[in-house]
């Protein structure tokens, strides 16, 4: 009878462990303030813009970021140990962006590099990559890189920041 008792209270403890202990914020995570960018191109939002925010104080660890959604609205959020929340951190940070050009020869399925010789292929990805380069881009040079985005954020000031890409 004990027993079954002692083992009924351990099985709830693993459930309430495995439940709630397994589910929260890792140790480490940091707190976190809300935090939306938003790109445009003059007045028209960009969709699917990649965007980091890299911190002037590394953390290790810890990545900020997201990506922007139809309206070209991203609401940042903070990765820390596979576990993610809304937010950035207190501190500087730059901003970088990427959207690459969407070229019309699409990439190569598996089914379809099974057919063709290897030749081939590096042919086919040779004629896609000059398309790629020779199509405009879509984010200026000097918001993709930490080292020339002038771009910054400093949370929690900064808690709404929008990027007109048409004005670099």
């Amino acid at each position: 009878m004990k027993t079954m008792r002692t083992i009924a209270l351990l099985l709830v403890a693993v459930g309430l462990l495995t439940a709630f202990g397994c589910s929260g914020k890792p140790s480490g995570f940091p707190k976190v303030k809300p935090c939306e960018i938003v790109v445009t191109n003059g007045s028209e939002p960009i969709a699917d813009v990649e965007v980091a925010l890299i911190p002037e104080t590394p953390m290790s660890g810890v990545i900020v970021g997201g990506t922007t959604d139809a309206q070209g609205k991203c609401v940042v959020r903070t990765t820390f140990a596979n576990f993610a929340a809304p937010g950035v951190p207190e501190g500087s940070f730059t901003v970088t962006l990427r959207k690459d050009p969407t070229p019309s020869t699409p990439e190569l399925t598996v089914a379809e590099m099974e057919n063709m010789s290897r030749g081939d292929i590096d042919k086919y990805n040779r004629e896609r990559d000059a398309e790629i380069q020779s199509m405009p881009k879509i984010i200026p040079p000097d918001l993709t890189s930490v080292q020339t985005s002038p771009v910054k954020v400093n949370a929690p000031n900064d808690s709404s920041v929008s990027i007109d890409v048409s004005k670099y």
